[in-house]
């Protein structure tokens, strides 16, 4: 028996450590780190604008944007990176479609059910997770790097497209949303797809959610608010994102509509 056969087979070849981050994950991560904190404590000028927005109100986002990125790197450069099949492209496009009508009949109903929380402004973060769900649904279901990243940045641009009442914005904060829990996926070396990875990849996506609303829309809030509002959006995107995203897959699984992915394949061993 040859000796790459052996290596092939023990599951203690380095190649098979499902722990073995190389030393560019720290770099990475540092990288991103330092960067969110010259953003955070520099801003972005004033006199410029993208899209009508004037960078200086961007400051957050992309200091959010570095971090989050740094973070992705970290899992990206250590895990496998299968290539995305036409069927891998196909299923999440159909997804982040989906999704993004979801997000307009939302946000039409956004407006009355807010007003409705008004009582108690934080308590609005208890729905954003409805926006959150494309991602962690769309990982779960491809299994590729970069899904939840692009399910949720299709949903983000039918939104947009359709037209909503944040315009632009909704772009950009799909990228952040989809960044979240993509970085939970890298950083476990997108071999964990279970129940738990999902909550944690919902609770991500919600953190980053009450950390962007806490700042740009809503910088009136006091700390106390903020800390919250951010809470109860974590909340959210595990319950609605999460664990809402893990059981839409075994549901999906069930009709035989994911039969041509590890998705559906691992549902039918169950």
């Amino acid at each position: 028996m040859s000796t790459t056969h052996d290596r092939r087979r023990d599951p203690r070849a380095p190649q098979d450590d499902p722990s073995g981050l190389r030393p560019a994950t720290v770099v990475a991560v540092l990288a991103g780190a330092l960067l969110c904190a010259v953003i955070w404590a520099v801003g972005l000028p004033e006199d410029r604008a993208l899209f009508g927005t004037p960078l200086s109100d961007l400051t957050v986002p992309a200091a959010l944007l570095a971090v989050l990125v740094g973070a992705w790197l970290a899992g990206w450069t250590s895990a496998p990176r299968p290539r995305w099949r036409v069927v891998d492209i196909v299923v999440a496009s159909v997804l982040g479609v989906a999704g993004g009508f979801l997000f307009v009949a939302w946000n039409a109903g956004w407006e009355p059910i807010s007003r409705a929380l008004a009582f108690f402004p934080p308590a609005s973060g208890l729905l954003v997770g409805v926006w959150l769900l494309p991602a962690v649904l769309g990982a779960l279901v491809v299994r590729r790097p970069g899904a939840a990243v692009y399910t949720e940045l299709v949903a983000a641009t039918v939104s947009a497209l359709v037209g909503n009442q944040w315009g632009f914005a909704t772009v950009w904060y799909g990228l952040l949303e989809g960044l979240g829990p993509e970085v939970v996926f890298a950083l476990l070396l997108y071999r964990r797809w279970g129940l738990p990875t999902a909550l944690l990849a919902g609770a991500a996506a919600g953190v980053v959610v009450g950390l962007l609303d806490s700042f740009v829309y809503y910088p009136e809030f006091s700390a106390a608010y903020k800390l919250v509002y951010t809470g109860l959006t974590t909340v959210s995107g595990v319950v609605i994102a999460g664990l809402g995203g893990w059981l839409l897959t075994r549901a999906l699984a069930a009709t035989g509509a994911l039969a041509p992915l590890a998705s559906g394949r691992d549902a039918e061993r169950v």
